[in-house]
């Protein structure tokens, strides 16, 4: 893995995500945050499951262990499993201790949040918001992203569920492994 400070490009291989440093990629407007403490309940539901759909295409599955509702049709859920999907495909599953949805479809994910993709990449970072508009997943916070054996770190992150594209806000550094090098790179 190369980090490139003058171009601001971290590159790791074919078969790795390409990470482009930019401010400012993503929707910043956020789903609602865990409850005030005098907030009560509309509803609870325990082994809850939600599905996210635009114009008829699933775009993600949410499953919690137990869901309380509140005005406002606002959602907050514990033990939270996303799956993410694209063209009908699951590209991803998130998962973390709790997450929000709120009546638009905005889902944010608190507390060891993780990322695995179906090729096998991860993302571990304390919270995630999915922009709906853009169909990315972002965080403000620190992150780092793991794929075969090559390593990814810095704050504020802008990427498809599938963790293909990854733009970094910023203090981005990489490592490559042997494994993940290109052949005739050594």
């Amino acid at each position: 893995m190369r980090v490139r400070s003058g171009s601001k490009a971290w590159l790791a291989g074919p078969a790795a995500a390409l990470a482009v440093c930019l401010l400012g990629a993503c929707s910043r407007e956020q789903p609602p945050g865990p409850a005030r403490s005098d907030e009560e309940p509309q509803q609870i539901s325990r082994g809850f499951t939600t599905t996210e759909t635009d114009s008829g295409i699933v775009r993600y599955v949410v499953k919690a262990r137990i869901a309380r509702f509140y005005s406002g049709d606002i959602t907050r859920a514990e033990d939270i499993q996303v799956d993410f999907y694209d063209r009908g495909q699951k590209v991803s599953v998130l998962r973390a201790r709790e997450g929000t949805i709120d009546g638009e479809g905005r889902l944010r994910a608190d507390g060891h949040v993780v990322v695995t993709s179906v090729e096998g990449g991860v993302l571990e970072t304390e919270t995630l918001y999915w922009d709906r508009q853009r169909r990315k997943i972002r965080t403000d916070g620190a992150f780092k992203i793991t794929d075969k054996g090559d390593v990814l770190t810095g704050v504020g992150l802008t990427t498809g569920p599938n963790l293909d594209l990854i733009e970094v806000d910023k203090d981005v550094q990489g490592t490559m492994s042997e494994h993940g090098k290109e052949a005739g790179e050594r």
